[in-house]
């Protein structure tokens, strides 16, 4: 039979006097099975678990369906993304290629229109659209609410994941068909990127917010390259 890991527990108790309160001495040993370990080294002291239920925790609330304000147009938006990733994938398995492939194309298109029109306005309060001019030429008009912290961080995070994700997916799966010499497919691929791209960029200068944080990230970034430049003493001024 297994008998108890833990043999003997020794604390030193010292007696502080100040407040005549009691102190457990840090140096204090603890006997595991004949061994003799410090108690600041033992496991349950370890915080690195609390840190990652907390940083899983934060993803986990960031896309909380329950707290978004459209809850629909969240998991719309979503499943036409997975759809169109499930269809060009998967949905030869039971289907023709071709069929595939169109099928793919229209939803996409649906996707395209459902993300300009309808999810734009209600996730983030964003919209874009193009005139043409007299002269013939595109003129691209960009809205956005006066305030973007009043948009739900719920319906921002789906809106914006959703459309980054997609854009990268679909363009490395374009240059992937491109250097395999698949421009048949290459070509759908490609169209269904630039439907995604679009509506990413329009909706990326509609946003005073995201182009901030792009900017940021930037400034963020060449500080800390001349900042190794300089410790390395491979910049000189």
């Amino acid at each position: 039979t297994w008998g108890p890991i833990i043999q003997k527990r020794k604390e030193y108790i010292q007696m502080n006097p100040s407040d005549g309160q009691h102190q457990i001495n840090p140096l204090a040993n603890v006997q595991l099975a004949g061994i003799m370990l410090p108690l600041s080294n033992r496991r349950d002291n370890n915080p690195v678990p609390y840190q990652q239920m907390q940083e899983e925790g934060a993803i986990a609330k960031a896309f909380d369906i329950k707290q978004a304000s459209h809850p629909c147009t969240c998991l719309t938006t979503s499943l036409f993304k997975l759809s169109v990733v499930v269809c060009y994938f998967v949905l030869s398995l039971v289907l023709e290629r071709l069929y595939c492939l169109i099928i793919t194309v229209v939803i996409s298109a649906f996707d395209f229109w459902f993300v300009k029109n309808i999810a734009g306005r209600y996730l983030i309060g964003m919209r874009w659209w193009s005139e043409i001019q007299p002269d013939g030429r595109d003129f691209w008009v960009f809205e956005c609410r006066l305030n973007e912290d009043h948009v739900n961080p719920v319906d921002k995070n789906f809106f914006w994941w959703s459309q980054i994700i997609a854009t990268l997916i679909w363009l490395v799966t374009t240059v992937i068909r491109v250097i395999s010499f698949e421009f048949f497919e290459g070509g759908i691929t490609g169209f269904v990127f630039v439907l995604n791209a679009v509506n990413l960029i329009a909706y990326y200068n509609c946003s005073k917010e995201q182009k901030q944080r792009v900017n940021d990230y930037i400034r963020r970034r060449a500080a800390q390259h001349t900042l190794e430049a300089i410790s390395k003493g491979s910049l000189w001024f």
